[in-house]
């Protein structure tokens, strides 16, 4: 295929309002089927290209499909996004778990008072985390910024969305290091000091800290490998001016 092709195929799929970083991939099964037909079926460009775009109209067409989301959007992408959510979910419940047993052997192992110190420690380090990988990589997460015309990986969205972690934090970080002996108790099995109420609330306030900042940096992780993807793909898309 010659590069005036290689254009209509990337101008097709860039019409169905894909992801940059899903445009590869499907670009890729473009590509090798349009071959394969040219190959073993003697047939020109532009028939291969009608025929692998036939068969994959029902899975590119774009239509709305009742829900709370009014963008239209394709059967395929939307299994897409079902399938990266239910891996993103189910990788934060893994290392928000991991973390959680971790704080509940330090309890095990430490002082009450020691505890104390750890756990406000933790949940500060977990809360700086993302923005610390934000900084590292930030050449890659304004790539978003600068190609803002197009959607180039569904996990774009990462890089801002740590601030709600820090709004979180900062007015309860005295709550959470103040109730410690009470997280520290109900993990030695212990009748805490101080009354259920205010226990559960600090708890809720450790988990959204836990499980959120797993959430934005696994998303961010996310995001960091399949904008190594994209990026070969970056000459053909125009910048924001």
């Amino acid at each position: 295929m010659n590069s005036s092709q290689l254009t209509q195929i990337r101008t097709y799929l860039l019409d169905k309002k894909l992801p940059i970083d899903i445009v590869v991939e499907v670009y890729d099964h473009f590509t090798t089927q349009i071959s394969e037909l040219q190959k073993e079926g003697g047939l020109n460009f532009e028939e291969a290209f009608d025929q692998v775009k036939d068969s994959w109209k029902d899975e590119l067409k774009l239509y709305w499909d009742g829900s709370w989301n009014l963008n239209d959007n394709s059967k395929f992408l939307r299994k897409m996004y079902l399938s990266i959510n239910l891996g993103v979910l189910k990788q934060m419940f893994i290392y928000g778990g991991m973390v959680l047993i971790s704080l509940f052997l330090m309890a095990q192992l430490t002082s009450a008072e020691l505890f104390s110190y750890l756990l406000t420690a933790a949940m500060v380090l977990f809360t700086f985390l993302p923005p610390i990988q934000y900084l590292r990589h930030r050449d890659d997460f304004d790539l978003a910024k600068k190609y803002n015309k197009y959607v180039l990986t569904y996990y774009q969205h990462s890089p801002a969305i740590f601030f709600s972690s820090f709004a979180v934090l900062i007015p309860n970080i005295d709550r959470i290091f103040n109730n410690s002996p009470t997280v520290f108790s109900v993990f030695r099995f212990m009748q805490p000091e101080y009354s259920t109420d205010r226990f559960l609330f600090t708890f809720i306030v450790i988990i959204f800290l836990v499980f959120g900042n797993a959430l934005i940096f696994i998303t961010q992780k996310k995001y960091l490998t399949q904008i190594q993807k994209v990026k070969p793909f970056l000459i053909f898309l125009k910048p924001q001016a």
